[in-house]
């Protein structure tokens, strides 16, 4: 006895009731039934082997059910149907008049709900027949203007040739002589060992894919073991669809290796019925039956779950195309690859880089140098070393001075300019308190301890290219992915996710309430999950400033200052602004935004214009917490654009160099490097000439001359109170 039960609550529901009704012309003809969703039973004997699996597209399920019946009508030897989430297939084979029927999920885990079960073909064509004659009618009950859409035509031809009855005998499988096969899967030269073992019945299953091209899955629902074999210790077997497990390692190998990655301590994997319980700090792993815990890095057994994976798919792909093999293989084959970067980018669990939590560094406000008027720096250069090359100089608050070059990164201790460590690497470096994010000049990524040079870790990220602009983030590293998106490294070295983007590389990232606000090289904005990449939203904006404002974000383009909130990436409010909008910097409640030869300032909280400056020189914005917004432009031209006494200082020469604002003192570049108290915009320390230079917390000036750098050291300092 077998019945074909399509749930019928789908009927009384308004929502379908309402949309169905208001399909027409068009829309009604190309209805397909997909957003339908209802339980579908198929009882055998009384009993309900599709429980549990699930609310399915049940118009479209039954329309497969049907047509998997007719195509076994028309002599194959098998066809399936999907009938569930997951997706869960309903594979039917053809023995006599008769039908066997196998129920499988594909849904992690993937498993057989029920197999064995042999039907009478005739009776399972009548129970198909009553369902679909049951859903075509209650579909032109609710919306008669459905009756030319090709679901329902289909459904009504389909109804058809089930009720003719006729069916030709199912051609038979062509005998085929298989011996029983062993596939060996390890790593060269270690102790461990996978051992597939398919017996004939499921290799003449697997030598006939190419016959069976309407049930894809009834070349893999044969039985087969796997054990794994260890030495020292007894080996663990399973039993069952040999495909299915491989499935479901293959997502367990992965699931176990991410958690290494991250740092968990522990994990427990489920080898079929035996449980493997890894203790990942110090790679062992224990099971029931074994005396101690065996040395099994996780790495080495994704590596060998990849390989058996692998070779089963090979051994199916020979006797013809099969997509699920296929699948299989590429699964295989990346995690594979995945293990490679692993192995070859000496991602290491060390202490100091996973166990112990990333270094917080204080975020102490830092007070500006004195009470009073300061009316002079006296500096003392205490060393200067070589640096041909250098390009750019960033000091570290806790006593080092980073020079990078085009080739690579040293450090140089602060008092004495002794180098402690070099490394090559690729220009962009950045850094989070102590610690340092470069990328290598191939695709590997670093995090490196720049108090003594240790890395933490190195991840390969496979095929990304120069130039690798980097952002850091609380809990990680953000790197560009020329041609392809954007990457973000935990501070574990995980690669938390790799997302291929409209345009490729973004052109700017902004962090702000949890969501990552990308400027897309398309010439669109976007909101990025950032625990997946996920993109939450998009909209047409050609971003080329990129700001936070508290929880919201505001972002410029060329014509138009748009404040937006992350979660939603809907506008608050937006105010045009000159053509060739360029610098922008948030200061005093207020946003300034240098565009069309004049800097403009808006109010943070409805964007109301607060004040024009006339500026035509003015290249960039700089804004001190607390302190100024100044406005600089070629040749050390500046003028501070807030607070009741406004200066400004004339160009000398056509240098392009940004300054430098920090703790309310000016740097410039106008010939020698001047430094001028930002409050009153009066000279207070004069030093040679450079090409570049940078301000640390203390005020210690690093500067970069053709071929050599030198530290100016603040010594003492006058003011007037």
């Amino acid at each position: 006895m077998i019945r074909i039960r399509p749930g019928r609550s789908w009927r009384l529901n308004p929502a379908y009731v309402g949309e169905l009704r208001a399909l027409r012309g068009a829309r009604a003809k190309g209805f397909t039934g997909s957003d339908i969703l209802d339980v579908l039973g198929i009882e055998v004997d009384g009993v309900d082997i599709a429980a549990g699996v699930g609310e399915a597209r049940v118009l479209q399920a039954v329309d497969e059910l049907a047509q998997a019946l007719i195509r076994i009508g028309e002599g194959q030897p098998a066809a399936q149907a999907t009938i569930g989430p997951g997706p869960t297939e309903l594979v039917l084979e053809a023995r006599g008049h008769d039908l066997l029927l196998t129920l499988v999920t594909l849904a992690p885990p993937a498993r057989v709900i029920a197999s064995g079960l042999l039907v009478d073909g005739q009776k399972m064509r009548a129970a198909t027949l009553h369902a679909a004659r049951g859903l075509l009618l209650d579909l032109l009950a609710i919306s008669p203007a459905l009756s030319g859409a090709r679901l329902a035509r289909r459904l009504g031809a389909e109804c058809a040739m089930l009720a003719r009855g006729r069916h030709r005998p199912a051609r038979p499988r062509p005998p085929r002589d298989a011996e029983p096969q062993t596939l060996l899967s390890h790593v060269h030269r270690k102790p461990e060992k996978l051992s597939i073992q398919l017996p004939p019945e499921t290799m003449a299953r697997l030598r006939s894919v190419a016959e069976i091209p309407f049930a894809p899955l009834a070349a893999h629902v044969g039985r087969g073991s796997v054990t794994l074999l260890r030495s020292g210790a007894p080996g663990l077997t399973w039993e069952g669809p040999v495909f299915l497990f491989l499935r479901n390692l293959l997502a367990d190998a992965g699931r176990l290796i991410e958690a290494w990655e991250s740092g968990e301590p522990a994990l427990t994997l489920m080898f079929g019925t035996h449980e493997l319980r890894w203790d990942l700090t110090a790679d062992e792993v224990r099971a029931q039956g074994w005396k101690r815990p065996l040395k099994l890095p996780p790495l080495r057994l994704a590596k060998i779950a990849a390989g058996a994976s692998e070779l089963y798919a090979d051994e199916t792909l020979r006797h013809g195309s099969d997509e699920l093999a296929a699948d299989l293989r590429e699964r295989a084959r990346a995690l594979l690859t995945h293990c490679t970067d692993l192995e070859t980018g000496d991602l290491r669990r060390t202490p100091a880089a996973v166990a112990a939590p990333p270094p917080q560094e204080a975020r102490e406000k830092r007070a500006s140098l004195a009470h009073g008027r300061i009316r002079r720096l006296v500096y003392r250069e205490i060393w200067r070393n070589p640096a041909a090359g250098a390009v750019r100089a960033v000091p570290i608050e806790q006593g080092r001075l980073v020079v990078e070059s085009s080739e690579h990164l040293a450090a140089l201790d602060l008092l004495t300019g002794e180098e402690i460590w070099r490394v090559p690497a690729a220009p962009g470096a950045v850094n989070r308190g102590s610690e340092l994010f470069y990328a290598e000049h191939g695709d590997a990524l670093v995090r490196l301890d720049a108090l003594c040079g240790e890395v933490r870790w190195k991840r390969r990220l496979r095929g990304a290219r120069q130039p690798a602009r980097l952002w850091p983030l609380s809990a990680g590293v953000l790197r560009a992915l020329p041609g392809e998106g954007l990457a973000l490294v935990g501070d574990s070295g995980a690669l938390e996710f790799r997302a291929k983007l409209p345009g490729g590389a973004p052109h700017d990232v902004l962090p702000v309430s949890g969501v990552l606000v990308v400027a897309l090289s398309s010439g669109s904005l976007a909101g990025l999950d950032p625990a997946d990449g996920r993109i939450l939203w998009k909209r047409r904006f050609r971003a080329r400033t990129l700001l936070a404002c508290g929880a919201r974000a505001l972002a410029v383009s060329s014509e138009t200052l748009s404040c937006i909130d992350p979660q939603t990436g809907k506008t608050d409010w937006e105010r045009e602004v000159p053509p060739d909008a360029g610098d922008a910097a948030v200061h005093d409640g207020a946003v300034a935004v240098l565009a069309g030869g004049a800097v403009s300032t808006f109010s943070l909280g409805g964007g109301e214009r607060r004040s024009r400056f006339e500026l035509g020189w003015a290249r960039h914005l700089l804004s001190d917490e607390d302190g100024a917004l100044i406005a600089v432009g070629p040749g050390g031209a500046a003028m501070r654009l807030d607070g009741r006494k406004r200066w400004s200082i004339d160009g000398a020469g056509d240098a392009s160099a940004a300054g430098v604002l920090r703790r309310g003192v000016l740097l410039l570049q106008r010939g020698p490097t001047e430094l001028y108290d930002a409050a009153d915009g009066l000279l207070v320390a004069q030093l040679p000439a450079a090409r570049a230079a940078a301000l640390g917390a203390d005020l210690c000036c690093a500067l970069l001359h053709e071929d050599a750098v030198s530290l100016h050291k603040l010594a003492t300092h006058l003011s007037v109170v």
